[in-house]
C-alpha cells in the first residue's frame, strides 16, 4: 500500500506504508525507518532539517543533501518491496528538487514567498519604482549602441559595459538583501506581512535586473 495522503491521516501528517504510524512528513519513518512517499508540497526546509524555515546554511544543506542522497538512492532498494522501491524513487526525486530550490537564494525566496501565500506575479506587471530610472538609462544606452556610427561605437560600448557593471553590482546587493531577509524572517505575528512585502519587492527587482542584464549582453554580443 502506498503512503496515504495527509487527508487520510492526522492533519499535517502521513501514514507510514509499513507500520501505519502517522508522522510529520520525513524521508524516513521515525518508528520503523521505512523510506516514505511524501506529498509534493512538503516543506523542503523541514525535510532537510532546517526547522521548516527559510534560513538555510549552504554548507549544512550540501552535507545533508549528500547524506540523504546516499540513503535514498534507488539502488539501495532494488531487492525491497514494490512499495519501498516506489517510495525511494519518489523520495529521491523530491530530495533533488528540494536541494535545487534551497541552494540558490532566489529560488529559495520564491519558494518561501509561495509558502507564505503570495505569488511574485500577482499584481506585479509594472517596473518596480526603485528600478525605473535604471531601466530607462539601460534601454537608452542599448539604443545608443545600436544606432552608433563606427566612430562612436567604442565609446557607446564602454558606456554600456559600465551599465552592465552597475547592474551586476546591484543584483549582488539585492541577492544579499534577500539572504538577510530570509535569515531574519519573523517566526510569527508582527513583521510577517512587512517581510513578505519586502521579499516580493526584492525578488521583483531581481527579476527585472536579470532581464536587463540579458538585454545588455545581447546588445554587446556577449
Amino acid at each position: 500500500m502506498a503512503a496515504a495522503p495527509p487527508s487520510e491521516s492526522e492533519p499535517g501528517r502521513i501514514l507510514c506504508w509499513r507500520c501505519k504510524e502517522p508522522n510529520p512528513p520525513a524521508f524516513f519513518c521515525p518508528r520503523c525507518d521505512a523510506v516514505q512517499s511524501l506529498p509534493s508540497d512538503s516543506n523542503y526546509s523541514a525535510l532537510l532539517g532546517f526547522d521548516g524555515r527559510p534560513d538555510v546554511e549552504e554548507q549544512d544543506l550540501q552535507k545533508r543533501y549528500y547524506e540523504l542522497s546516499r540513503r535514498l538512492h534507488p539502488d539501495r532498494f532494488q531487492t525491497g518491496s514494490p512499495e519501498e522501491r516506489r517510495a525511494s524513487l519518489q523520495a529521491s526525486a523530491l530530495l533533488n528538487t528540494a536541494y535545487k530550490t534551497l541552494k540558490d537564494v532566489e529560488s529559495r525566496g520564491r519558494w518561501w514567498l509561495e509558502r507564505e501565500g503570495e505569488s511574485l506575479g500577482r499584481n506585479n506587471n509594472q517596473v518596480p519604482a526603485g528600478l525605473a530610472e535604471q531601466v530607462f538609462e539601460t534601454q537608452e544606452r542599448i539604443a545608443e549602441l545600436a544606432g552608433a556610427s563606427d566612430g562612436e561605437r567604442e565609446a557607446r560600448t564602454r558606456d554600456l559595459r559600465e551599465t552592465m557593471a552597475d547592474l551586476t553590482n546591484r543584483l549582488s546587493e539585492e541577492r544579499t538583501a534577500v539572504e538577510k531577509l530570509l535569515r531574519d524572517w519573523p517566526r510569527e505575528g508582527n513583521g510577517t506581512e512587512a517581510s513578505r512585502t519586502e521579499l516580493k519587492r526584492l525578488l521583483s527587482e531581481i527579476s527585472y535586473l536579470r532581464t536587463l542584464t540579458r538585454d545588455v549582453r545581447g546588445a554587446l554580443g556577449d
